[in-house]
């Protein structure tokens, strides 16, 4: 999990299966550590969700948060580790921990977070660690004072200037949380959208899928695949902002999907399976049809970062993973999968 708001419906599934979870999140680091600042991880009695990098660290904070369930009369703790001097690791940094016991008594604001989390837009998530008002509220980024994504308030709500301040004096954590992923718009269930697929389902990204093929459609990796009957139709249903891969069996189905979704014009990736020819033949036809030069020179054909050549499959999927990544940032790489694959990752 990092600094994304879908890890509050993980602890509740958490709480109604075993009583009480901690949640750990990684809100300061110091020089290097095998994590950034915000990312969380979900430890009940027997299961762990997500990761803040592996090694001793975590390993030292999921025994202390085995600790924490023990007890009812602990909401919190700050936990200060030098990775170097402490836990030996080589990386030799320095991170603060946050752990927070949450049962029943917490489902309410974790609902509240959880209805919050396919909201789109930036905000910053308020941690109380004095008592004095609801454990965690929710504020638009514009609304927030501060431009530092992580950081303390003391007691009178002024910034706390120190990277780590002294624990007493903190009355409130803050940390930006980001924006809902963009979905991918997926185009073609053959055999390289089929790899794609399987790729991006350990991914957060939401999926929609689609296939002109009777055959085709059901459910794969975790993600069912839609009949694609009106590509002009399927294209103006895609949120703002979205992904589009095309790579169907038909070149001209091809060519509607990528003519639909450059008039469209708001999208964030637009990448045609193929070659240079295909690519030229298409922006010839796509001038012809009077597409704005504009969007056309933000076509992107072939996909997949150029560094990684090979025309099978697998090798096509992990290089237009790879460039989505580019795009997207820590959200394809965050370690909460789509709710479809939450399973996978949850360990004894």
């Amino acid at each position: 999990m990092t600094d994304r708001l879908d890890w509050a419906s993980d602890a509740i599934r958490l709480i109604e299966q075993d009583g009480a979870a901690v949640l750990v999140t990684q809100c300061i680091v110091d020089g290097s550590a095998p994590r950034e600042a915000g990312t969380k991880i979900l430890v009940s009695k027997s299961k762990i969700l997500g990761t803040i990098g592996g090694g001793n660290l975590e390993h030292q904070a999921t025994m202390q948060a085995r600790r924490m369930l023990e007890r009812d009369d602990v909401t919190h703790l700050l936990q200060d580790y030098p990775l170097g001097p402490l836990l030996r690791q080589c990386c030799g940094g320095h991170v603060r921990l946050l752990l927070e016991r949450l049962d029943a008594r917490d489902t309410g604001w974790l609902e509240h977070i959880a209805s919050m989390a396919e909201q789109p837009g930036e905000h910053v998530l308020e941690t109380r660690l004095d008592g004095t008002g609801q454990r965690k509220t929710l504020y638009r980024r514009k609304d927030w004072p501060h431009v530092l994504k992580t950081g303390f308030l003391g007691h009178d709500a002024s910034l706390l200037p120190d990277n780590r301040p002294a624990r007493d004096v903190c009355a409130v954590f803050f940390e930006q949380v980001s924006a809902l992923p963009p979905a991918v718009m997926l185009f073609g269930a053959g055999h390289v959208g089929q790899a794609i697929a399987h790729v991006l389902s350990i991914s957060p990204l939401p999926i929609r899928w689609f296939d002109s093929r009777p055959d085709y459609l059901g459910t794969r990796s975790g993600i069912e695949i839609s009949h694609l009957t009106d590509p002009e139709e399927a294209v103006s249903s895609a949120p703002p902002a979205a992904i589009h891969l095309v790579l169907t069996h038909d070149h001209e189905l091809d060519y509607r999907l990528t003519r639909a979704i450059l008039q469209r014009g708001d999208f964030a990736f637009c990448g045609l399976i193929g070659s240079a020819t295909k690519r030229a033949r298409f922006i010839r036809r796509l001038r012809e049809d009077s597409v704005p030069q504009a969007a056309i020179s933000r076509l992107t054909s072939p996909i997949g970062l150029p560094e990684i050549s090979g025309k099978a499959p697998a090798t096509i999927a992990v290089a237009v993973a790879g460039q989505i990544l580019q795009i997207t940032g820590d959200a394809v790489s965050a370690d909460t999968p789509r709710q479809a694959s939450n399973a996978s990752v949850l360990r004894a």
